[in-house]
């Protein structure tokens, strides 16, 4: 009986998926559909409770198929509610009728199973309802929230941005907007099941968002995905979690959850228990959430003896955005007065390689609007900014040496990050080359992956590692010539003379 009532939803919100798959109000919202595999399996995370009635929200309800799950698993529940009151919000006026007809099926399983249920569905704006009702403390607060929101980006100087500051709410998108919203809305001990991009574990970008969690929640549980695909119906190319999360003061001693499966099959989820010290350090002003199941990795990180201020190095990321150059800057020829242009594009095997044959120009012409972005002649760790979800390696270095490719000053471009000493190159090559064995390691790589689940490597990541005394960085430069040894000699080298 749940098993067909859950199948008949299911295929509903599929084929409505299909449908909308160009719909303009998709698109606006950045909205995907929760496929009930997954539905149900952030419902049972939820823990039953002993109450005669229960309040519960969706905060993006899409047409229903989260709220059926979670009807679903209270039909299964032992000791079950007398009564169910149902709020759900979807601001998707075209998908609000086979809301209604997907409810209508709701109603029905909650019959079979004598809970008395009232559904209220808004056809209305999540976030500027639910700041009036804050600021006016006419808030309804909820036993139960749960939650698949909108993905896209907060504009600054938007209403919603300023509604939210309103409120003590200052998030860089609409996921975590929902996320800190929903929280405010639940009792305490209310219980709340969230599924949304990873990338709010770390980066300044979302440092407010997690400050905004850790003081007002406590995390119960976090499940992973290790393949983004399948995931929804839609394709997101987002790495993806689900968070378990109740109203509850946060400890350090406290015992975390944390699971991973291949995509939605569940059968083979593993699980472990983590302390929340372990996940979130407590000495880490950036509050970054480690999410890992390998705690020697961490140790070994930990026991390193250098920050980035101790061996006097600095790293920022390249000053120079090509496409906001004036017109002519760019170009494919050199002259006199040119310079190098440094992209992602000319990494190779742990070296700058430039010129190469390319689609980018390659030289900008220095001139008083962009003096001040280039840097004088050195050498000069670059780690990429970005690297596709399916590259081998998340943190990916090279050594720029001006000797070896055109002694004048150079133009690092925005999709590079690079390691200075005060917007200056670095004392040595042997540094530089040592340098960049090390981020080229297995070690900082795998270290990196278990707190971003984000394509992009920030500064404030890059600032966040120890480092290995700048005596060993020279032994580890000294040790190959001007090609990065394989992957397997690199973490020899690393495990022998670190550790």
């Amino acid at each position: 009986m749940v098993i067909d009532f859950l199948k008949k939803i299911d295929k509903s919100s599929n084929s409505t998926s299909i449908i909308r798959s160009e719909d303009i109000n998709k698109q606006l919202n950045e909205q995907y559909f929760t496929p009930m595999k997954i539905s149900y399996y952030m419902a049972s995370m939820f823990k039953p409770v002993k109450k005669k009635e229960i309040t519960f929200m969706d905060a993006g309800a899409g047409v229903g198929n989260l709220t059926a799950a979670f009807i679903a698993y209270i039909c299964s529940w032992e000791v079950k509610p007398k009564k169910l009151t149902v709020f759900l919000n979807e601001i998707d006026g075209t998908i609000i009728e086979k809301l209604r007809t997907n409810m209508e099926l709701c109603i029905e399983m909650c019959s079979r199973h004598k809970i008395q249920i009232e559904i209220v569905i808004k056809n209305e704006d999540f976030i500027s309802n639910t700041v009036k009702e804050l600021k006016e403390e006419k808030a309804i607060l909820f036993d139960y929230i749960i939650l698949n929101p909108p993905y896209k980006k907060l504009n600054t100087n938007t209403i919603d941005k300023k509604l939210l500051s309103s409120v003590g709410i200052k998030v860089p998108n609409y996921y975590s907007a929902f996320v800190s919203l929903s929280h405010r809305l639940l009792k305490r001990n209310g219980q709340l099941v969230c599924i949304t991009p990873r990338s709010f574990c770390n980066g300044q970008y979302f440092k407010n968002f997690r400050n905004d969690l850790f003081e007002n929640i406590k995390i119960e549980w976090i499940h992973l995905f290790d393949s983004r695909k399948d995931i929804f119906y839609d394709n997101v190319l987002q790495e993806t979690i689900i968070m378990f999360l109740t109203r509850n003061e946060q400890k350090l001693d406290d015992n975390i959850v944390v699971s991973e499966s291949v995509n939605d099959d569940f059968s083979t989820t593993q699980k472990i228990k983590k302390r929340f010290d372990n996940v979130v350090f407590p000495y880490d002003k950036e509050k970054i959430i480690r999410l890992t199941r390998d705690d020697e990795i961490v140790e070994k990180m930990h026991s390193l003896p250098c920050t980035l201020n101790d061996i006097e190095f600095m790293v920022s990321t390249g000053p120079v955005v090509d496409f906001r150059e004036k017109e002519g800057l760019l170009r494919f020829e050199g002259t006199l007065f040119s310079v190098p242009i440094i992209y992602p594009e000319h990494f190779s095997n742990g070296f700058i390689e430039w010129p190469i044959i390319s689609k980018k120009p390659e030289f900008l012409t220095e001139d008083v609007s962009n003096a001040n972005n280039l840097r004088p002649p050195g050498i000069y760790v670059l780690v990429k900014r970005m690297s596709s979800k399916e590259e081998k390696k998340r943190i990916v270095a090279a050594v720029y040496d001006s000797q070896y490719i055109n002694n004048s000053k150079v133009a690092f471009d925005n999709k590079v990050n690079y390691y200075h000493t005060g917007k200056k190159g670095l004392l040595s090559r042997n540094q530089a080359k040592g340098l960049s064995l090390y981020l080229n390691s297995s070690l900082v790589d795998f270290y990196f992956r278990t707190f971003s689940g984000s394509t992009q490597v920030n500064v404030s990541d890059l600032k966040s590692l120890k480092y290995p005394t700048i005596d060993i960085l020279e032994t580890l430069g000294a040790s190959y010539r001007n090609e990065l040894p394989s992957q397997e000699e690199i973490d020899h080298l690393i495990d022998n003379l670190l550790f």
